[in-house]
Formats: structure tokens, sequence, C-alpha cells
């Protein structure tokens, strides 16, 4: 179970993996078993999990972990205390979760929080902060504040992605392949985020199975079976799912349905969507916003600033405005809105939306799908992160980094063991997902997902990134060279002072 492949990788690490995803799916098998006397009904389709459905006994709590990861066997921090400053307004909660409640997710976060503290004999002291993206100025002011004052109050900082950006440009995180205990190889770590995020031979944060808010970042696009003509999933497996299917599927879905003759969010549509999920559109057909170069610089990408941008854009304008099936609204909650109650054929949403909205649409009928590749010529699907991800990192004060590094990499590993199984094999794809096409759709989406790192870095490089393409579907400006063009020169600039803060 890993993010993405890694390009050029030795046979001796992909055994390594292969052997870990199959002990990782026998794992899963075993808890799915236990699992089952172990669930209630409660009402509402609410399901709790007892003390024994799912938690270690205190016999093996400790010896299976350090069996299970790269830790050495033994290894203890003397009930150390371990500082946590984490962001306190995520999208879903994940940090200094103090008890079991009988919620199947936030319960397995509790489990694993529990096991690396018995495990590694430390205890987490957890200070949250307002710390999601209009609070990047605030965070990171905290941050310096703790560093100048030499309080040692911050050890591992846990933040979303874009404000975990802008603390690494700033100088105030840790090499993390400097550190003793954390092992990148492990398939607890996206390859595709430790691939991109290596700047000029150091990594500031990672992320991956150590997060939930990572594993409901995921986005796909969503379905309405009961308005679907053909069978959308045998298009995925035989590699045929594009964008120019998807228009094609479009085709006449639209209804006036209030007759008012103009497009508005009573009527029926093909496809809703808003300016968050324009990227991922773009990211589906195989465009990266930045690339590495052979040094190991951040540049722009060929595909960023191509004629295939500038044909895609084209497309996606020419559909939202001049036909009718498809719409683009201001708001995400208009989006939600019309695909909730049944009126738009596809939504692309992050995982999220399957807990946050979808379980109270008792009479709606989804699916979900990749986002559509440019053609069948595409090797892949790739499947964009939101940006409301976690990134960990290790704070530049910090001195000796080893019981920080073996803290997130225990964090990861029984994330990977603990959490994830039990919110992406029992919640997502068994208790919130109606099929078991939509099990195997949950699968390609983890499996192909990329971490776009021009968007960590967004705001260091002028929002160009995470603005640039939906800017202009918001003008309805298909002229993308010229717009590019007019920003190379300032992106360019942005993109050496970036490189350049990551070589003092």
């Amino acid at each position: 179970m890993v993010f993405g492949i890694k390009n050029g990788s030795v046979e001796r690490e992909v055994v390594m993996k292969t052997l870990q995803k199959l002990v990782c799916f026998v794992l899963v098998l075993g808890l799915a078993v236990m699992l089952l006397p172990a669930c209630t009904d409660i009402g509402e389709g609410e399901e709790t999990t007892t003390a024994t459905g799912m938690q270690s006994s205190e016999s093996d709590t400790g010896s299976e972990t350090t069996a299970r990861n790269s830790l050495p066997p033994g290894l203890d921090f003397g009930g150390e205390e371990v500082k946590i400053l984490y962001w306190s307004d995520t999208n879903n909660e994940e940090f200094n979760i103090t008890e079991q409640t009988g919620s199947l997710i936030y319960d397995a976060v509790w489990r694993r929080d529990l096991k690396v503290q018995e495990s590694l004999n430390v205890k987490f002291n957890w200070n949250g902060q307002p710390g999601s993206k209009p609070q990047l100025s605030n965070f990171q002011r905290y941050v310096q504040n703790s560093v100048a004052s030499g309080d040692n109050n911050i050890e591992i900082i846990a933040v979303h992605s874009m404000v975990m950006g802008a603390l690494a440009a700033s100088g105030l995180m840790q090499d993390l392949l400097d550190t003793e205990y954390l092992d990148f190889e492990m398939p607890w770590w996206p390859d595709d985020l430790i691939e991109n995020s290596t700047v000029r031979g150091r990594l500031y944060f990672a992320s991956g199975d150590i997060s939930l808010n990572t594993l409901l970042g995921m986005i796909g696009l969503f379905f309405n079976k009961e308005m679907a003509q053909n069978d959308l999933y045998s298009y995925v497996d035989a590699g045929t799912w594009t964008l120019d299917r998807m228009l094609a599927e479009s085709e006449n879905v639209y209804i006036d349905n209030n007759g008012s003759q103009t497009k508005d969010k009573d009527d029926i549509y093909a496809y809703v969507t808003y300016s968050g999920m324009i990227n991922p559109l773009f990211v589906g057909s195989g465009i990266r916003f930045v690339t590495k170069t052979p040094d190991g610089d951040i540049a722009m990408s060929e595909t960023y600033a191509s004629e295939k941008t500038q044909g895609l854009l084209q497309k996606v304008i020419y559909n939202l405005y001049d036909k009718n099936d498809w719409i683009y609204f201001p708001r995400i909650d208009d989006c939600t809105e019309v695909f909730v109650e049944g009126r738009s054929l596809f939504y692309m949403a992050s995982v999220r939306l399957t807990i946050n909205s979808l379980i109270h649409a008792e009479n709606l009928k989804y699916g979900i799908l990749p986002n559509p590749k440019y053609n069948e010529e595409q090797q892949s699907y790739h499947t964009l992160m939101a940006n409301t991800y976690s990134m960990y990192g290790i704070c530049i004060s910090v001195l000796e980094t080893d019981m920080q590094s073996a803290v997130i990499e225990a964090m990861a590993c029984e994330g990977y063991y603990e959490v994830t199984p039990a919110v992406f094999e029992t919640a997502l794809k068994v208790r919130y997902s109606n099929d078991d096409n939509d099990s195997r759709m949950f699968d390609i989406l983890r499996e192909t997902s990329v971490m776009e790192i021009g968007l960590i870095f967004s705001d260091q490089l002028g929002m160009i990134p995470s603005t640039g393409l939906f800017g202009r579907v918001n003008n309805r400006s298909s002229d993308w060279i010229s717009y590019i063009k007019s920003q190379e020169k300032s992106l360019n600039n942005y993109l050496k002072i970036l490189n350049a803060s990551f070589s003092k």
C-alpha cells in the first residue's frame, strides 16, 4: 500500500515493499475477522467497536511494534516528554485524542498514539494552535518566537501542508534525512512526496499513513449511479477512462429543472465543480506545476507551460461556460448540495466527502472513480491530494533528534498497520462505500496519489501554481500561454529565492 511507484527502484526495494504489502494485506484480513463480532448496531447506520475489537493486548504492545518496523528492538527513552505542536483547526480531528469514544476512525488514532508512547516509553505533550492556511502567518510567527526565545517548547510540528512549506522555507525545520531513525524506504512513506520534496539533498517534512487527513484528502470523481448510462468502472479497468470519455458521458444530461432558461443551482447537470477542483483535473491529465532539476533544485515543469495545458484549459472553459452540461459554481457548498440532492452525474471532491456529507445522503447511490486521464496513451491515473493534509517535521531548535525521529517513524508505522486499515478498509471501503467496485477504485486513488510540491510552496511562489489555472477559469480566459509567459520572470525569481533558502 503505497502512494506511488519509485522510478528506478532497485530490485531489492521492490521485493521489500511487495512483501510488506502482503504482510499488511494479511493483517487487514485478520483485522476484518476480528471486527465481525465486535461491531454493534446503534441506529442510523452507526457502528461502535468494543474494546476487544481492535485493541492489542499489553503483552504484544511494543514487541509487535518493534518487530514490524526498522526501529531497534527495545528502544526506550526513559519516559521522556515529546512536545508536539499541531494545528488545532484540522478538517478532521487527528491529534490529542484522549480516550476511546466508540468512533471507529478516531479510536484507531487513539490506539496508535497509545502504542507508540508505550513501545518507546515516551509521553506526548500536545500543543494545539490554529494552523490552517488562513492562519499561516500566525502559526509561523508562533514557531519563530519559540525558536528565538530558546524556550524549547516545540519539538515535533504537524501542520497544514502549505503552512509547513512556509516553515521549511523560513529555515525553521530540520533536515529529516539527517536523523537517526526515519526510514523513508518503508511503505508508510509515500514515494511521490519523498522524491519530489527533497530539495538540494534535504527533506524538511513528510506525510503519508501518519496523517488521517492525508488519507481523507485524496481527490476522486464521485458519480451518481442512477444517472450513469454506461459501466464507468469498465472504462477505468480498461485504461480508457479519459477526459474525452467523461465528456461523452456528459452529453445531453442537462435539464432546465425550474424552467428559468438559465443555468442555476436548481437544474440537473453532468458535472458540477468550483475553483478548488480545477487543479486536480489538470494533474489528473499528467500535468505537474513544478519539477526537480538534476542538481536538486525546484523548477517550473515543462508540462505546466505547454500547449497541452493550453488545449486542456480551452476544453474545460468551453464545457463549463459555452455548453449546458457542466457548470462552475463559486462555492463548494453549492456543488455539494447539487450532488447530494441527486442532480449531478459527476462531482470531483476529496474522499472526506464520504464521511462529512455522503453519509447523510440516504437516497443517493454513488460511486467513485479516479480523475480521468488526458488520453489512453497516458500510462497511469493521477490523484492529487487536497492541500488540507498534515505534514510532519522536527523543529530546528531541537539539538538531539533521536527521540523525535523515532516517534515520527513509529507513528507512521502504526498508522500504516492500525489507522489505515481501520479507516480505509473498514470505514471508507465498506461502511461509507456501497459497492465492491468502489473498493477497487479507492485502491487506485491511493496507489496513484501525488502531492504537488508546487502547491506546498505556493505562497513562496507568488500563489501562481495554486491560482494560475483556476484564475483563468474564473475569468473565462483560455489564453494560457500568454498568461504563463507574463508570469515567467516573476516565477523564476520566486524559484531562485526558494531554492536559495534550502542551501543555507
